[in-house]
């Protein structure tokens, strides 16, 4: 039988964790068991989500902190703190759904910080979208921005699968969140696809948290789209 707490052992650190897809994400891995780092941007958003998961996990192990990942200081600091308060670094998701502008940096800034500390087993999970599988009208900042974190996730997992370590990518559809009432009009209005609905957090949250699981030891450089079959049309 497995085990209800497979993540027991495990410290993540996810990025985003106020609200949305990170914020599913909280719940999916704190259910399971894990040690968690919650980082955003918003002080306020983030002691929402603190006192929500405090209230649904009271044995949660879990640090708050405010970074700004565009800040390489920042990002260093982060993981340092981490490494120094819970003895290692598992695995990370980053979301930088909010921060379009400096999507890749961002990625890149927290993988160098996060690879230098991680040993084997290790796992991150990049939050890319199907805008960085395809290409949309409208959306020419947004589809570059994707692009490139695949493009990121794919080179950086060539480099570091021989010490064990994986990194993939989940590329979400339309998902039911605040950040997608904010996107440009032209977001809004993409073909429906097959599954004709929009996702919800926490169906990105189980992709996630499977990609940093022991269930894909065998998955490296991996996107795996998760639109209702959007990306297959």
């Amino acid at each position: 039988m497995a085990s209800p707490t497979p993540f027991k052992d495990k410290v993540i650190l996810i990025t985003g964790a106020a609200r949305g897809i990170g914020l599913a994400t909280s719940h999916y891995l704190a259910l399971r068991g894990a040690t968690l780092v919650l980082v955003d941007v918003k002080q306020s958003e983030l002691d929402a989500a603190s006192a929500e998961l405090k209230s649904k996990y009271p044995d949660l192990q879990f640090h708050c902190a405010v970074v700004d990942v565009a800040n390489t200081d920042a990002v260093e600091g982060l993981v340092a703190d981490t490494v120094k308060r819970f003895g290692k670094l598992s695995g990370a998701d980053k979301d930088f759904e909010r921060v379009i502008g400096i999507n890749a940096g961002g990625v890149m800034k927290c993988m160098r910080a996060e690879l230098r500390v991680m040993e084997d087993g290790a796992s991150i999970v990049n939050t890319a979208s199907v805008a960085g599988l395809v290409a949309y009208p409208g959306l020419q900042a947004y589809v570059a921005s994707k692009h490139a974190v695949v493009g990121l996730t794919k080179a950086i997992a060539k480099e570091v699968g021989g010490r064990g370590i994986r990194v993939n990518a989940v590329c979400p559809g339309a998902v039911d969140t605040p950040m997608l009432k904010e996107q440009p009009q032209e977001a809004n209005n993409l073909p429906p696809p097959p599954i004709a609905r929009m996702g919800k957090p926490e169906e990105i949250a189980a992709v996630v948290a499977y990609l940093l699981g022991d269930e894909s030891k065998y998955t490296t450089g991996a996107c795996i789209p998760v639109d209702g079959g959007g990306f297959a049309c």
